[in-house]
Formats: C-alpha cells, sequence, structure tokens
C-alpha cells in the first residue's frame, strides 16, 4: 500500500534507503561487537530492522533455503532470531526492550492486515 509513496525518488525517500550503508557492515564475521552495529543504527535501519524484518525473519529464511535449493540455511536462524553472528543464549540483542510506537505502526501498516 506504501509502496509507491516510499518508492517514489523525488520525495527523498530514496536517499533515507541509501543512508544504510553507512552503518551495515563491510564484511562478515563482524570486526567489532554486534551491539556496536545496533547501537550505531539510524532510526530508519532500526525501524526496517524491527518493525518489517525481524517478524519475517524465520519464514525469510526458510523460504530462501527452499528458492535457493540450500537447506542449510535454516540453521541461520532459530526461533525468529538470527544465530549467524552470535549464538542462541544471546538472542535479546535482536529484541528491543520496549517496542517503539514508529516500529509498531510500520509492523502494523506491512503485516498486511490493512488489506483484509
Amino acid at each position: 500500500m506504501l509502496g509507491p509513496l516510499l518508492g517514489d525518488p523525488r520525495l527523498g525517500m530514496a536517499g533515507a534507503f541509501l543512508s544504510l550503508r553507512r552503518v551495515l557492515p563491510d564484511r562478515y564475521p563482524l570486526d567489532g561487537e554486534v551491539e556496536a552495529y545496533l547501537m550505531a543504527e539510524n532510526g530508519l535501519g532500526r525501524m526496517l530492522d524491527y518493525g518489517v524484518i525481524a517478524p519475517r525473519l524465520q519464514a525469510l529464511y526458510e523460504w530462501s533455503a527452499v528458492e535457493l535449493a540450500v537447506p542449510r540455511l535454516r540453521e541461520l536462524v532459530r526461533d525468529g532470531s538470527p544465530v549467524y553472528a552470535l549464538s542462541y543464549t544471546d538472542r535479546h540483542v535482536w529484541r528491543e526492550a520496549r517496542e517503539a510506537p514508529p516500529v509498531r505502526v510500520i509492523r502494523l501498516a506491512t503485516s498486511g492486515r490493512w488489506a483484509r
């Protein structure tokens, strides 16, 4: 529903998405602590990570494993938490203590509930 608006380069959203590259690591495995990368993440990146990507992470990896015919991709996520950078016992870093209202709004807006 918001795709045409968010994808319109005349509205400056393209620049917001391009700014994400300044936070994403240049290579993996990470040189530093995951927490440092998460703290450096800008507001848009955080909103996308926690509101759009995180709720779909398990499904994304399962779909990718099938589509790419690489079953081991499923081993990179467990119970919706990525386990390729940290162990499953350290999954708390991927959860926000308190979900911010913009994250809730974008999660709901991209969930498909609006289309029903």
